[in-house]
């Protein structure tokens, strides 16, 4: 029980920094979408490494936005499964960051 726990917690946080970086993001540039528009290759590079952090959210967001009528319910599920793989390795990430971080107390 304590490690199905630990797993959600890894997973929400993954979750959430995906989202307050997406979320970031879309109010910096103004788009009401996330559509990076890299003009140089370090613009690209950028865009990448964005994306890698803002995925979770922005498939997430994307999938339930489409209509039942456009995607069937098996697509939905799909998305999901890879968004919670997604956001489990996000969440090892900022754990493992919060972890390591000093403590300023």
């Amino acid at each position: 029980m304590r490690e199905a726990l630990l797993l959600l917690l890894i997973i929400a946080s993954g979750f959430v920094a995906s989202g307050l970086i997406a979320s970031l993001y879309r109010l910096l540039s103004g788009k009401p979408d996330y559509a990076p528009d890299p003009k140089t290759e370090a613009g690209r590079l950028a865009a990448v490494g964005l994306t890698i952090f803002t995925g979770p959210a922005v498939l997430t967001f994307n999938a339930l936005k489409a209509s039942a009528a456009e995607q069937p319910r098996a697509y939905l599920a799909a998305v999901l499964a890879v968004v919670a793989l997604w956001s489990y390795v996000l969440g090892l990430f900022v754990v493992s960051l919060a972890i390591n971080l000093p403590s300023p107390f």
